[in-house]
């Protein structure tokens, strides 16, 4: 029998390798190492946290929240650093739902002459 947690460790490995986990890489180390940039990243998740907790609480955000957050998005949207590392966020994702996909094609039960074998 194939150790399933084996293949699992060696898929880990190969998605390493790819393009999209290489520049999830890159663009991340680059938000860390930009002040402005982390500061804002922090501040916004911040932000998201007390608006969806008030929102679990029954309250709607405030309107300065939501200023502050327009204002928060606005910056990040203008920063070329975040906005490479939101790129690669979104290529990686994809890559990773791709990934998911193909697992669960391989776990459906094939038709009668199907072959699974790619």
């Amino acid at each position: 029998m194939v150790d399933v947690h084996k293949k699992a460790k060696e898929l880990g490995n190969e998605i390493k390798k790819t393009e999209e986990y290489q520049e999830l890489e890159r663009t991340s180390k680059n938000v860390q190492e930009n002040p402005e940039a982390n500061q804002m990243i922090q501040e916004m998740q911040e932000l998201q946290q007390k608006i969806q907790f008030a929102q679990q609480s029954g309250v709607e955000p405030s309107q300065e929240q939501v200023q502050q957050f327009n204002d928060i998005k606005a910056k990040m949207d203008a920063n070329l650093t975040i906005q490479a590392y939101g790129k690669a966020q979104e290529a990686f994702n994809q890559l990773m739902q791709d990934i998911n996909n193909s697992i669960s094609e391989g776990i459906k039960p094939s038709e009668e002459g199907e072959s699974t074998e790619q």
